[in-house]
């Protein structure tokens, strides 16, 4: 019996020695700490969404007559324009949010109303209006700061 004993523990301290060898091969991962970053490194600038907004618009919208059919995939395809437009000015941590409204002109007046929760220090919109004859629409930008 003592045969048998000191055979298993020779291999039990094969098997520790094998097993340091094969973490020392290990791969050392580095760890880095957080960065805590709080503010974005370009901010959300209205007036110059401003400017895309108008430019984009009026030149989409000009000469539109209002039909049930195109109007809906006419405001996602606008929606689309304007927020590829804002990402490439690049706006770091900014969650880009993008609301069109088309309606028909039938002698009618509209009132579009906003209300948040949100961080006035970080966060901001961009709002248009467009008519012309057929249709009246009106866009908003939402720059909500994503941390």
């Amino acid at each position: 019996m003592s045969r048998e004993y000191r055979r298993s523990s020779s291999l039990r301290m094969s098997g520790i020695i094998l097993g340091r060898q094969a973490s020392a091969k290990q791969k050392l991962v580095r760890i880095y700490q957080p960065t805590y970053q709080l503010n974005p490194r370009k901010r959300f600038n209205s007036e110059n969404v401003e400017k895309i907004l108008r430019r984009i618009v009026n030149s989409e919208l000009e000469e539109v007559e209002y039909s049930e059919k195109i109007i809906p995939d006419l405001c996602i395809t606008l929606a689309d324009n304007i927020k590829a437009a804002i990402k490439e000015d690049n706006y770091d941590r900014y969650r880009i949010i993008v609301a069109v409204s088309i309606g028909q002109r039938r002698q009618q007046s509209v009132n579009v109303f906003h209300s948040f929760l949100w961080d006035h220090e970080r966060d901001a919109f961009a709002a248009h209006n467009f008519e012309n004859c057929h249709i009246f629409a009106n866009v908003v930008v939402y720059g909500v700061y994503f941390d």
